[in-house]
Parts: C-alpha cells; sequence; structure tokens
C-alpha cells in the first residue's frame, strides 16, 4: 500500500460507466449497524450482533447540471445507477463503487461573490473499493 494522499478535487464521478464530472469533493459512509448482546446478569457483552448495512455519501461540485437536480426534485426518471470515484492525478488510486444508488438530496449554493455549487446525497445499496489501474 502507498503513502499517497489523495484529494477530492481531483475524483472523477462516473455514472453507469460514463464520465460526467468532476467533484470538489465526495465522501461515502458505511453504518453496520453492530449492536452488543448481553446475556441475563452480565456487564459485558457475550457478543457483537451484525446488524443492517447502510451506505449514504455525498457530491459536492462546482457547477450546475439542470438533469441532476431533476433527477431529485422528481421532474426527472428516478432510476438506480452505479456510482464511481477515483482520484485522477494517481495512476494506482483506488476506485471506491457505489452501486445502485439513487440521489436522496440536492441543494445548490448561490453565494454572493464567487461560484455556483451542487450537493447531493445519495444512498446505495452496497459498495466496494478497488485497487489498481
Amino acid at each position: 500500500m502507498t503513502d499517497q494522499v489523495y484529494k477530492g478535487w481531483n475524483a472523477v464521478i462516473l455514472k453507469d460507466g460514463a464520465t460526467i464530472g468532476f467533484a470538489e469533493a465526495a465522501s461515502v459512509e458505511i453504518a453496520t449497524g453492530v449492536e452488543p448482546y448481553y446475556e441475563i446478569g452480565s456487564r459485558t457483552p457475550s457478543t457483537i450482533v451484525p446488524g443492517n448495512q447502510e451506505v449514504t455519501g455525498s457530491i459536492s461540485r462546482a457547477w450546475v447540471n439542470i438533469d441532476y437536480l431533476a433527477l431529485v426534485t422528481g421532474t426527472g426518471a428516478l432510476t438506480h445507477f452505479t456510482l464511481c470515484f477515483k482520484a485522477k492525478a494517481a495512476v494506482d488510486a483506488p476506485w471506491v463503487y457505489c452501486y445502485n444508488c439513487l440521489f436522496e438530496r440536492g441543494a445548490i449554493d448561490v453565494p454572493q461573490d464567487g461560484f455556483l455549487s451542487e450537493d447531493y446525497d445519495f444512498r446505495a445499496t452496497s459498495v466496494a473499493v478497488v485497487l489498481g489501474t
């Protein structure tokens, strides 16, 4: 494993295999929902029980794409898709695949001075990290 630092502004965003843009920031969170199991009379858990897995994430971009916002507002077709992130500057950067995604929330920020930006939250059924080329 390398000690290279990968930065969000280098992330390429792929939707169903086609490049749809570059991320200013991207994040994926996996919550496993584990819970301790306590036997009667015990102060310490006897085992840890796996719970439901929840995969959520967000994308921040520095330009506005009306098609993405239409997916969130319901004016577009809300379909499942595969989302992929990779730091474009590094050859051996890991690919992060999020499968069966749906956009959950979209926001456009219009600052007084600066650039328009958009943020999207999504949910996925599973995630995979693939190292390599």
